[in-house]
């Protein structure tokens, strides 16, 4: 059966180690974008940006990141350092043939375009991040920080336990994704809603089931519920434990981002809001910037406002 939304079939690629299922869309001479997804979604998170992106002129490469979906899964925390993420990432731009490519990313694939763009500067045309920022290095181990901000319950703490997705997650993946899929909520009520909101294991063992608000639609949902139950939740949960040991490599290495860089924020983003990005600019030299009124799902919220800004800013450089 064909994926929904007129989304291409993925290809199987070998990269060095890893096979990357990797989905590919727009004409063969285009503007190669290299889109990374986040957690718990997959490659066809992009489904909303491709018809805009491909008929500007825009050759997309969109793999299930490493740990998720139809691509190798490791359950090895070093498989998540940065380093040999952004060495995986040059093995699968050296598969595809591709000498340079824009580097956008979303939630984890944010987190990991940022580094890529320091440590593959050589094979980076720009990067672009939809709501995760790069902030200034933490102080302290992030773990201990998140664990003393927003407690024992925090959804990131517990993910620490490799255990504990598949535990509450397993098996219930067609009440699991209309849950995490919801629109922001209203900035007016943050204060009330934290820390508890983040606590997304509990939050979900106590739901009653009914979401009328999702914002991915109803013909989508089913390719998270089918992938997740084949792959399971431990291996797309293993980059969050590998955060304290991306704060290790970032003390070591953290150069100046010296290519065109994109940051977008959503402003109802409870948890990467956009004044988690304040700063950046003197870490990045050539940074554009836009917010969109949209939570989290940024891509299923306003896609269109997302490809306005994607497009804006790759004609502005010249890079489109």
């Amino acid at each position: 059966m064909s994926l929904p939304l007129g989304f291409p079939e993925p290809q199987m690629v070998r990269a060095g180690d890893v096979d990357f299922s990797v989905h590919v869309a727009g004409p063969e001479d285009g503007l190669p974008l290299l889109m990374l997804h986040g957690w718990p979604e997959l490659a066809f998170s992009w489904a909303p940006l491709v018809p805009a992106l491909t008929k500007a002129g825009c050759r997309l490469y969109m793999p299930d990141i490493k740990g998720f979906g139809g691509s190798s899964k490791p359950t090895d925390v070093p498989e998540y350092h940065m380093e040999k993420i952004a060495q995986d990432y040059r093995a699968l731009l050296d598969a595809l043939d591709l000498e340079k490519a824009v580097v956008v990313g979303h939630d984890w694939g944010g987190a990991i375009a940022w580094p890529m763009s320091q440590r593959l500067a050589d094979r980076c045309l720009g990067v672009a991040s939809f709501c995760t920022p790069y902030p200034e290095i933490a102080p302290a181990p992030p773990l201990a920080i998140m664990k003393k901000r927003f407690g024992e319950r925090f959804y990131i703490i517990q993910f620490q336990d490799e255990e504990l997705p598949d535990r509450v997650f397993g098996g219930r993946e067609e009440e699991f994704f209309p849950f995490i899929f919801r629109p922001g909520p209203p900035r007016e009520t943050w204060g009330k809603l934290m820390p508890g909101v983040m606590a997304l294991p509990d939050r979900f063992a106590e739901s009653d089931g009914q979401y009328p608000d999702v914002v991915v639609p109803s013909e989508a949902l089913p390719v998270y519920v089918e992938a997740y139950r084949k792959s399971g939740h431990k291996a797309p949960t293993m980059v969050y434990r590998a955060i304290d040991l991306h704060w290790e490599e970032r003390k070591a290495f953290d150069p100046p981002i010296t290519v065109p860089a994109l940051m977008v924020t959503a402003s109802r983003d409870l948890m990467l809001p956009p004044e988690a990005s304040l700063g950046m600019e003197e870490r990045i030299a050539d940074l554009s910037r836009a917010e969109i009124d949209s939570g989290h799902w940024i891509m299923w919220e306003k896609p269109d406002e997302c490809t306005d800004a994607l497009l804006g800013w790759l004609k502005a450089k010249a890079l489109l």
